[in-house]
This record gives structure tokens, sequence and C-alpha cells, in this order.
């Protein structure tokens, strides 16, 4: 797997973004969408973020499963405009298909974290639905609970709890050095955290 940080889009990355957001909307509940995204809303989607990419409104780290390959995984950076809160930085969207979370979450997050700390910033915010498997992922992750709301979604009627995160970067980064781990250990594991804890053995040995 390889990783950068793109400063525009083409139209293939365009149409690869919209696939995978596909893959993943299609099995979970993350993304907020109820069916498969349109071609015409997909790029619609994709130009606006491009433009976000050329006005250096968002920062973009896209994984490939080779170096040139097919988009596997992408993640959003967003620094906070008003200069009060110009320390933080939300993350935005974060889709990675299933069966390459393992190194995305392990080397993209390092990267993210070096990136945020690169812009000069000091904490990450993140919103996660209670209906899917991110909030407890990113809890994991070092991840805070600051605030929640009851009504964040509503899916057939029935309202879906949105938790808001947040997490200093240095204290993740301190975390990591001292336990040579990101995760944090849970009373109960993760369904289906097998491949991560593998993968982070290995990486971290």
């Amino acid at each position: 797997m390889t990783f950068e940080w793109p400063s525009s889009l083409s139209r293939q990355d365009m149409t690869e973004l919209v696939d995978l957001m596909n893959t993943v909307s299609t099995r979970e509940t993350t993304l907020g969408f109820f069916e498969p995204i349109t071609a015409s809303t997909g790029l619609a989607m994709m130009e606006s973020l491009d433009a976000d990419l050329r006005a250096r409104a968002v920062d973009l780290l896209i994984a490939r499963e080779r170096p040139g390959g097919r988009i596997v995984g992408m993640l959003t950076l967003a620094r906070q405009a008003l200069p009060a809160r110009r320390h933080i930085v939300e993350m935005k969207r974060c889709v990675i298909e299933p069966g390459y979370r393992g190194r995305f979450v392990l080397n993209g997050w390092r990267l993210a974290l070096e990136r945020v700390k690169k812009m000069g910033c000091e904490m990450i915010v993140i919103d996660v639905r209670s209906d899917g498997k991110a909030e407890q992922l990113w809890r994991r992750l070092g991840f805070v609970e600051y605030g929640r709301l009851d009504d964040f979604a509503r899916v057939n009627g029935r309202m879906i709890t949105g938790y808001f995160l947040r997490a200093y970067v240095d204290d993740v980064i301190a975390y990591q050095q001292r336990t040579k781990t990101f995760w944090h250990r849970p009373d109960t594991p993760i369904l289906g955290e097998s491949e991560f804890e593998i993968t982070s053995v290995q990486q971290d040995e």
C-alpha cells in the first residue's frame, strides 16, 4: 500500500473515490448514504473536493493498493478557519476498503498525525454515528467523547446518536511511543478487529 497527499484530483481519481465510497456505503452505515451514490452526484462531490484541494481548504490522504494502483482508502483533514480555533483540525471523512483497514489505520493514521503537526495544529475532532464500528475504532485510537446528539441522524424513522470525539495529537503520539502501539485496550474488543491486532503486532515489532 502506498500513500499520497494530492493537491488536485484527476477524473480517474474522482471515479475511484466514488467507487470506494459506494463499496463501503453498501456494506456499512458510516457514510450516511442509504443507496449507492449516482455518477452525477459523485462527480459533483468530487469536483467540490477537488476545488477545496486546489484552494488548500482541505488536505486529502489517499491510499493505493500499489504505486499507481487503485484507490482503496481516503482521509480528509480540514483546519478550522476562525483564528481562535486554528489549533483544531476536523477529520471530515475517512473511508477505507475493509480488506485494507489494518494497514491503513496503522500507516495512514501515523501520516495523518504527522500532517496535523506540520499544519501547526494540536487537536483532531471527528463525529461518528452510534450504529457502526467507527465509534469504537476511534476510541481505541485515543479519541475521547466531548459531546453527543441523540437525534444526529435518522434511518427509517429511527433516531441515531452521534458522538463528537477529540484527540490531542501530542497525547496520541506520546502513547504510541510509550506503549509501541496506537491501540488503547478496551474491556471488550471491537467485533472483527483481529486483522488490526495482527497487523499492529507485526508493525510494532
